[in-house]
C-alpha cells in the first residue's frame, strides 16, 4: 500500500461481499497492515454500514441500489464524519490455517467495445465476438431507473432473445441515482458471448476479466480445425480461471472439479504461466481432503458435486506430479505424498476383487464421463470399474516414481505388489485373450489398457482399425485425452491427426462448424459451451506434432528432444511453448524439408529423425527433414 500514502491522515475503505464463503458463514474482515515497527490491525475501532450491493450469489448476479446510499458523500476521504455507521462486531477466528495469497489476481485482460445486433420491447441485444467472461459495464443518467443485463452464449434472432438454456440465469440489476457513474457487477463476472441491457442504459464496454496467467505458447498450422482447436482451448481455458480455481464452467458452477482440474493440468502449465496458481490449487486440493476415510473431494475448495472414485479423486497423486515434472519442484509432491497414500487406502475400501467399484454412499462413481450420446451413470459401453481402476494403476505408477525422487524406498515393494495386484484384476475382468480387446474396446477402451503398458499388437491394431473406421469421437473426457495420446506415443501420427479432425457429430469439427469460439461440455447438444475438459488433448499438438518432449529423466525441462510425429495431411506446423528455462519454437516445413528449431541456452536438447539423434546448440538450427 506504500505508493498510495499520503503524509498525514490516510482512510483505508473495504467493499466485501461473501464470495465462496457464502455457504460457510456471514462476510468477515481480517487485516494486519505493518508500518515500520507498529501495525494497524482489524479490530473493534473498525466501523461498517451496508453499501449498495443489497442481493448476491457469486454464480448469479448482483443487484446494486444506489439510491439506498449515498455515494457521493466523502466516506473515502480523511476528516469523514462516520459516527452514525456500527461498530465492527469481534468473532470468533475461523478453525483453519491463514496463508498469505501467493496466487495471481483476476485481472482487465483488455476492453471490447460490444456490437448491437437487435432489440425487443424492452431489451437491447448486443454481440461482444467470443465467449468470454468479464464485466459488462453500463451508463444510465436516469436517477431511480431500474436497469438490468443478461448475459448469455447464444442469441435466437428469431425471438430475439437469449435462449433460457444458455443464458444460466445470469443478471445483474443497478437502480440508479441520477450521476454520471458506471454500472458493473463488482464481486463476480459474466460469462458469454451475448448481452441483453435495459433500453434506459448504454452498454459502453466489455471488460474481459480471468486470473492474469500469461498465455506462453502459440500455434499455427495448415490444419485450420487445428489451429481453431487450439484457440478455441485457450479461450475457453483462460475464461475457467478465476480467484485459483481452474473450473468446469464460468457461468452454471463454476467449481474447481477434480476430474477436469487433473485432466488439464499439463496442458495449462505447459502452454500458460500457471505455477503460482497451481500451487494454490494443490493446497486447495490437500485441504478439502477427508483425513478420516482418506476421500479426496470431487471439487476443491469443496462445494457438494458429483464425481468419481478414479478420475477426479487421483487429483492428489497427479496435479503434484505433473508440476514436478513441468517445474522440477518437488516440494508439493513431497508435502502431499502421505496424503496420496491415505487416498490409496480410500479406493481400496471401494473395492471388491481388486476393482474400483463404488465411491461414496449415494455419491456417484462414475468412470468415463460425457460420452456421446449416453448422459448416464451406469451401463456405458466402457464399464466404470474399469475406467476407475485404470486411474487408480495410473496413480500408482506416479506415486512410485515419486517415492524414488523423494527417496522414499520402504514403500516400494507394497506399491509394486499392489500395482501387479490391480493390473491382474483388470486383465481378469476385462481383457478378451481371443481377441486381444478390453471390454470389448467399447469407447476405445483399449486406449485405456495401452496407455497402462497392457495389451499385445492386436489391443493396438484394433484401436486404430476403429478410429480409421469412424467419422466421429465415441469418447468421453478421459478417452478424448488418452486415444491421442497412445497413437501419436506408438507412431501412428495420421490416426491420431484424423480423431482430432473429425468432422461429423459429434466432434471438435462438428463443433467448430455450429460457430463455436469455446469447448462444449458435452458432445450432443451441451448446457454449458464453455468447457475445457475435453481440450486436455491440445498438448498434443505441441508434444507430437511439434515434437517438443522432456526426456524420460528430465523435470523442469532441462533436456528436451525434439522428435514430431509426421502427419501426411499437415505439411506446415508451428508453433511455441515458454518454460521455466526459456522459450522453445518448432517450425515444420515438410514442402520445403526443413525443420527450424530455437532452443534457449539453459535447456539441453536434441533432434530426432529417420537418420538418428543429432544434439542442438542454444538459438536457432534449421535442419533438412529425413525420411525413414
Amino acid at each position: 500500500l506504500s505508493a498510495y500514502l499520503q503524509n498525514g491522515e490516510n482512510v483505508l475503505t473495504v467493499v466485501v461481499a461473501p464470495g465462496w464463503y457464502a455457504p460457510y458463514g456471514s462476510c468477515k474482515l481480517c487485516y494486519r497492515i505493518a508500518f515500520g515497527d507498529r501495525d494497524a490491525v482489524s479490530d473493534e475501532t473498525v466501523r461498517y454500514r451496508a453499501g449498495t450491493l443489497r442481493k448476491y450469489r457469486i454464480t448469479r448476479g448482483e443487484h446494486h441500489d444506489y439510491l439506498a446510499v449515498d455515494e457521493t458523500d466523502g466516506y473515502r476521504l480523511p476528516g469523514y464524519d462516520d459516527a452514525d455507521w456500527a461498530a465492527a462486531i469481534p468473532t470468533k477466528t475461523p478453525d483453519s490455517v491463514f496463508c498469505m495469497q501467493d496466487c495471481p489476481a483476476d485481472k482487465v485482460i483488455r476492453s471490447i467495445i460490444p456490437r448491437r445486433i437487435g432489440e425487443n420491447d424492452t431489451l437491447v441485444f448486443y454481440d461482444i465476438g467470443e465467449n468470454l467472461t468479464g464485466i459488462p459495464v453500463l451508463q444510465c443518467a436516469e436517477q431511480g431507473a431500474e436497469i438490468a443485463v443478461y448475459a448469455g452464449e447464444a442469441f435466437d434472432a428469431e425471438t430475439c432473445s437469449l435462449p433460457e438454456k444458455r443464458a444460466h440465469e445470469q443478471v445483474c440489476t443497478f437502480r440508479c441515482d441520477g450521476t454520471d457513474r458506471l454500472y458493473h457487477p463488482h464481486f463476480t463476472w459474466c460469462a458469454g458471448q451475448y448481452y441483453a441491457v435495459s433500453k434506459a442504459a448504454s452498454f459502453l464496454r466489455f471488460d474481459e476479466v480471468h486470473t492474469d496467467t500469461a498465455v506462453t505458447s502459440a500455434f499455427d498450422s495448415s490444419s485450420d480445425l487445428l489451429n481453431w482447436l487450439y484457440d478455441a482451448y485457450m479461450r475457453t481455458q483462460l475464461s475457467n480461471m478465476h480467484a485459483g480455481i481452474p473450473s468446469d464452467c464460468p457461468h452454471l458452477e463454476r467449481r474447481g472439479y477434480t476430474g477436469d482440474g487433473q485432466l488439464t493440468c499439463e496442458t495449462v502449465m505447459l502452454l500458460t504461466d500457471s505455477r503460482t496458481f497451481y500451487r494454490k490449487w494443490m493446497r486447495d486440493i490437500s485441504d478439502c481432503q477427508d483425513r478420516k476415510s482418506g476421500h479426496v473431494q470431487y471439487t476443491a475448495p469443496y462445494l457438494h458435486s458429483g464425481g468419481g472414485p478414479g478420475g477426479w479423486g487421483c487429483a492428489i497423486v497427479e496435479v503434484p506430479y505433473v508440476y514436478y515434472r513441468m517445474y522440477g519442484d518437488a516440494e508439493p509432491m513431497r508435502a502431499y505424498y502421505p496424503q496420496m497414500l491415505r487416498y490409496f487406502d480410500y479406493l481400496e475400501s471401494r473395492s471388491e476383487n481388486d476393482l474400483v467399484m463404488r465411491d461414496q454412499p449415494e455419491q456417484w462413481a462414475l468412470g468415463e464421463w460425457c460420452i456421446p450420446g449416453q448422459k448416464v451413470i451406469d451401463g456405458l459401453p466402457i464399464p466404470n470399474p474399469f475406467v476407475n481402476t485404470y486411474f487408480y494403476i495410473k496413480s500408482i505408477d506416479r506415486i512410485l516414481d515419486a517415492a524414488d525422487v523423494l527417496g522414499i524406498a520402504d514403500d516400494v515393494p507394497r506399491l509394486r505388489e499392489l500395482h501387479a495386484r490391480k493390473v491382474q484384476a483388470l486383465l481378469d475382468a476385462y481383457y478378451d485373450p481371443q481377441t486381444g480387446d478390453f471390454a470389448s474396446n467399447g469407447n476405445c477402451a483399449n486406449a485405456f489398457a495401452l496407455d497402462l503398458g497392457l495389451g499385445d499388437e492386436r489391443t493396438l491394431a484394433h484401436l486404430v482399425e476403429h478410429i480409421g473406421q469412424m467419422h466421429c469421437v465415441d469418447t468421453g473426457i478421459f478417452g478424448t485425452d488418452i486415444v491421442p495420446r497412445v497413437l501419436f506415443g506408438r507412431g501412428y501420427g495420421d490416426a491420431a491427426f484424423r480423431f482430432l479432425t473429425y468432422t461429423a457429430h459429434p466432434s471438435f469439427g462438428f463443433m467448430r462448424a455450429c460457430g463455436a469460439n469455446t469447448l462444449w461440455e458435452e458432445w450432443d447438444d451441451p448446457r454449458s459451451m464453455s468447457h475445457p475438459m475435453f481440450g486436455a488433448a491440445v498438448r498434443y499438438l505441441f508434444q507430437y506434432l511439434l515434437g517438443i518432449r522432456q526426456t524420460e529423466d528430465s523435470v523442469g525441462f532441462e533436456r528436451v528432444v525434439i522428435d514430431p510425429v509426421p502427419v501426411a495431411a499437415l505439411p506446415r506446423v508451428q508453433g511455441k511453448i515458454g518454460t521455466i528455462r526459456g522459450e522453445i519454437a518448432v517450425r515444420i516445413d515438410r514442402e520445403a524439408g526443413t525443420v527450424t528449431v530455437t532452443i534457449p541456452p539453459k535447456i539441453r536438447a536434441a533432434y530426432r529423425g529417420a537418420d538418428g539423434e543429432r544434439t542442438l546448440q542454444a538459438g536457432t538450427t534449421v535442419l533438412p527433414i529425413t525420411v525413414g
